[in-house]
């Protein structure tokens, strides 16, 4: 077993049992009450150990597994257990130091709650269950789950966690063979030529493609647009669209995703070729997959942060041309009124004029007014309009991402198939027809010209930001990516939700719909029972006069040597 097969984290295989920070009353109760057999068992104990055996009773009942660390157990538990025993509070726990008391009460433990020991015979017994299990396409982290609660439901102890790893990677290894060779013998000589390109070194480089292709985006310019495009494209031209992979599932197929990740080129290559190939076919469609979906976030990041600078720069000018229009106004205001209040009876002459008001000052009042109204009508979209050109730099590449519309957005997919036809010099301008509905407010006045035609930068900076909308409400999505797919295609259809529906009530135990009436009386009687078995041991809740009365925690006593009198 290898660190990359390793699924466990640290605590899971340090710390096997997770103990409890927050619980419930009825949740403690209903995990930590004594049977009255348990209390006859612990009753042979010595006193001062009988807290320390009722732990690792109901560990094992609970865990599968005996409590190493009783001190880290929460003190109201350890309250709860006491009372039980009728054991005075206590905040230490003894535990036995002699080896041999430890390992004698352990085997009285096991033997008073029916558990066997993890053998050889049971080992057997669970592989052949794993083996089974993860032919039904489990993964190594539910197979581990499945494992623990199967072999508690059989009273069998648990072994430690590493153990379980390395027989379930075992057990997986072995499976997992036969898919990959079956994934191994539809591959075609092509592709498998495009992954072992991906797996060389080129000339001049320090490392393989492979291995950029697993690096995580940087910010969101143009040149990391153009390198990730540039991605895209190579994994595209390997001819991983023409790989089915029908035998693959979802879940499957982003764990040997995640398992070729953790190898580099020089570990894959050393790998037998069906199970090589099978793990970068899977690296490549789910890389391909999460390229779509990082170029779509980078997309709408250089948007945004274009957008931003651009509206920032505006309400600058704005705030600069303001002050001066304020005074332009006051200028031309003075020059009208000298105009209304000429006598009529008078010829006006510039001379005249120009002596009244200052021609300099009347000229650059003309000057600001008409800039400022050029700003508000539109300052923005012409800013948006002057960072076209390296908009282009990216987004000639970006169009031709596998793009598709929900019903209703077919204009978005006419605009992107005209944007392609531009580029492939298939046409030579924007037609008259080109719809523009999507086109924002501040475009709208650049977008066409006084004949008529269309602006082709005004129009295709709004199809930018159209697309950018589109893609954040799924009205335009990727099929061939992670999370920009079409919204129907995260719905289960007629068919699948019956098998699904069939599996759940299987899974998660609960009775047909047939069952229901006969089921839920008998699982009502049987809480009844559990509940009178255990309510007398419950000093939280009594039933007086019929009624169920529940009672506040006592106050801490206060001992008679801190008392005093309140009168």
């Amino acid at each position: 077993m290898t660190a990359q097969e390793k699924f466990l984290s640290k605590r899971q295989r340090y710390q096997p049992i997770s103990l409890p920070q927050s619980f419930s009353d009825e949740q403690m109760v209903k995990d930590w009450t004594l049977s009255e057999s348990d209390r006859e068992e612990i009753g042979k104990y010595r006193k001062n150990f009988r807290l320390f055996i009722a732990i690792q009773i109901c560990s094992v009942r609970l865990y599968g597994r005996f409590l190493n660390q009783v001190h880290d157990l929460s003190p109201h538990i350890v309250n709860y257990l006491g009372q039980q025993l009728a054991l005075p509070p206590s905040l230490a726990i003894d535990v036995p130091q002699r080896k041999a008391t430890y390992t004698d009460h352990r085997q009285n433990i096991l033997k008073h709650l029916g558990f066997q020991k993890f053998d050889g015979a049971i080992q057997e017994k669970l592989e052949t269950w794993l083996e089974q299990q993860a032919r039904l396409g489990l993964l190594p982290e539910e197979l581990f789950q499945k494992a623990e609660h199967y072999l508690l439901d059989q009273r069998i102890l648990l072994p430690g966690p590493s153990v379980l790893e390395r027989l379930i990677i075992h057990i997986c290894s072995n499976v997992h063979q036969q898919l990959f060779e079956t994934v191994f013998q539809d591959l075609s000589p092509e592709l498998r030529e495009s992954i072992d390109q991906l797996l060389k070194v080129p000339e001049g480089e320090q490392r393989s493609y492979f291995q950029q292709l697993k690096a995580y985006p940087p910010a969101a310019t143009i040149s990391s647009l153009q390198s990730y495009l540039k991605r895209y494209t190579t994994v595209a031209d390997t001819g991983i669209d023409n790989f089915e992979g029908r035998m693959l599932t979802p879940a499957f197929l982003e764990y040997l995703f995640k398992q070729a990740k953790r190898y580099s080129a020089k570990d894959l290559k050393r790998f037998a070729d069906h199970k090589r190939y099978a793990l970068m076919v899977c690296f490549l469609l789910e890389t391909r997959k999460v390229l779509l979906d990082q170029l779509v976030t980078m997309h709408d990041q250089y948007l945004m942060n274009m957008c931003r600078k651009a509206k920032h720069l505006h309400e600058q000018r704005h705030r600069e041309l303001r002050k001066r229009q304020k005074k332009a106004v006051d200028i031309v205001l003075d020059a009208n009124t000298y105009l209304l209040d000429w006598p009529s009876d008078q010829p006006i002459l510039k001379t005249d004029f120009w002596q009244l008001v200052d021609e300099d000052k009347f000229r650059n009042s003309l000057e600001d007014l008409r800039a400022f109204k050029q700003l508000e009508e539109r300052g923005y979209g012409d800013l948006l309009l002057a960072r076209y050109p390296s908009l282009r730099k990216y987004f000639a590449e970006f169009i031709k991402l596998p793009f598709a519309a929900e019903h209703g957005n077919d204009s978005l997919i006419q605009a992107i198939e005209l944007v392609r036809k531009l580029d492939a010099g298939d046409i030579k301008k924007l037609p008259k027809t080109a719809p523009e509905g999507f086109i924002p407010r501040e475009l709208r006045r650049a977008l066409k010209n006084q004949a008529g035609q269309f602006n082709r930068n005004a129009w295709e900076m709004g199809l930018a930001l159209a697309i950018k909308d589109a893609l954040r409400s799924g009205d335009l999505y990727l099929p061939q990516s992670k999370q920009h797919v079409s919204f129907w295609d995260l719905m289960l259809s007629e068919t699948r939700w019956q098998e699904i529906r069939t599996a759940s009530f299987e899974e998660l135990q609960q009775p047909q719909k047939h069952e229901v009436k006969a089921v839920l009386p008998q699982q009502f009687h049987d809480a009844v029972a559990q509940a009178k078995e255990k309510f007398p041991f419950d000093d939280f809740a009594e039933i007086q006069d019929g009624k169920l009365k529940l009672k506040r925690y006592d106050k801490i006593a206060v001992p008679p040597a801190v008392g005093y009198d309140l009168n």
